[in-house]
């Protein structure tokens, strides 16, 4: 299994001096605490997608001295992140793979949940937040598992997007099939849910669901939030024991 990190982002929110994965939270980097979370070990490789000021990203991630991780550039880094992702797909042809924001903070424990619900197509979700205009809408079909549309302006909804999708093998050419049809479809402005949408479209490619609330986690995108996971992390017992 691969592991495929999203950061190229530019941070703009954050002051846009740096890229997100070298943002520090409690004194701590975006990307170490990501690292922690997957536990880099557990993973054949690991591809980490970098774009606005790459060079700093690769030399830091060259300092920690990982194996079998390695740092691709993105020079489209300005468009949607789904060219992020399409990045890192040139890299592999098959096999089964992880997607993740560098931008959110999860908890270790929370990963552990995750594996029990590793096959098909899964979109990790919660239904405990509170969901802004900003965040990632789902509705479910009428079994409560499946996805039916996924968008940030969808006003009916069950749960929110938590900004992971596990893919399985068998599923990759069907998942990457999806992922240039929301190229050709979108252009530009796509993003790598676009792709989570194009899937629900069919019944039989909708992706189904992994219920992880009750962990709690940090999306980290301004100023603000910054300084919420900050103070959470200090209190947090998913993060402290």
């Amino acid at each position: 299994m691969r592991s495929v990190i999203l950061a190229a982002g530019t941070g703009t929110r954050l002051g846009g001096t740096n890229t997100k994965a070298l943002v520090e939270v409690s004194g701590r980097k975006m990307i170490d605490y990501l690292f922690d979370f997957i536990d880099v070990s557990t993973f054949e490789e690991v591809l980490v997608v970098g774009g606005f000021h790459y060079g700093e990203l690769e030399d830091y991630i060259d300092s920690l001295g990982y194996q079998n991780v390695r740092v691709l550039e993105n020079p489209d880094y300005l468009k949607g992140n789904i060219f992020t992702l399409m990045r890192a797909l040139k890299e592999f042809n098959s096999g089964s793979f992880l997607i993740t924001n560098v931008d959110h903070i999860y908890p270790r424990v929370m990963f552990e949940k995750m594996k029990e619900s590793f096959s098909g197509i899964t979109a990790m979700c919660d239904f405990d937040r509170n969901l802004g205009l900003d965040d990632m809408k789902v509705l479910l079909r009428e079994d409560d598992t499946h996805v039916e549309a996924i968008d940030k302006k969808l006003t009916n909804y069950n749960c929110g997007y938590i900004g992971m999708t596990y893919v399985d093998g068998a599923m990759n050419d069907v998942y990457r099939s999806a992922a240039d049809e929301t190229v050709n479809k979108v252009g530009e402005k796509a993003v790598v849910e676009n792709i989570l949408q194009t899937l629900a479209a069919n019944s039989e490619t909708a992706p189904k669901i992994c219920d992880l609330s009750g962990f709690g986690w940090y999306e980290v995108d301004d100023a603000t939030d910054l300084a919420r996971a900050e103070k959470g992390l200090l209190t947090d017992k998913n993060f402290t024991r």
